[in-house]
C-alpha cells in the first residue's frame, strides 16, 4: 500500500524497501529474539515482493538505537559506501531515504520525553 500511495501521488521512483528489527535491547515486553524477527521478515520479503529486504544492521546492535541513526545507517550505505544507485544509463545517482511508520511510532513522536528534539527534527 506504502509502495501504491508513493507510486499514485509523488514523482519518486522506489528503489527499495528495508525492514530493520529493532535490536533485543529495547526490551520490549513480548519482543520475540532479534534473529527470529530477521528471519520472519526474511521470509515475508522471499515469498511477497520483489523490492523489500531485510537489513539485520540494527538487531545486532548492542543497544538501542534511535530512528535516526538507523535512518543514518541506511543513508551511509546507500548513498556513502556505495555512492547511491546506478542508473539504466550507467550513473550513480543518489537516492532519498524515508521511514515509512506505523502510527504506534507516529503518535510516539507527539509524546514528552519519548523521542529527543534534535531525532524528531533530523527524520
Amino acid at each position: 500500500m506504502a509502495a501504491d500511495a508513493v507510486n499514485e501521488t509523488t514523482n519518486y521512483e522506489i528503489m527499495g524497501g528495508f525492514f530493520s528489527p529493532v535490536s533485543d535491547s529495547y526490551l520490549k515486553p513480548g519482543l520475540v529474539a532479534g534473529r527470529h524477527r530477521v528471519r520472519m521478515c526474511e521470509l515475508a520479503c522471499e515469498r511477497t515482493s520483489n523490492w523489500l529486504m531485510v537489513d539485520a544492521w540494527e538487531v545486532l546492535q548492542p543497544d538501542y538505537t534511535p530512528t535516526a541513526l538507523v535512518l543514518d545507517h541506511f543513508e551511509s550505505e546507500i548513498n556513502g559506501k556505495r555512492a547511491g544507485v546506478k542508473t539504466q544509463n550507467g550513473e550513480n545517482r543518489k537516492c532519498k531515504i524515508m521511514l515509512l511508520a506505523g502510527g504506534d511510532l507516529i503518535t510516539s513522536m507527539g509524546e514528552p520525553g519519548v523521542w529527543a528534539d534534535d531525532d524528531l527534527q533530523h527524520i
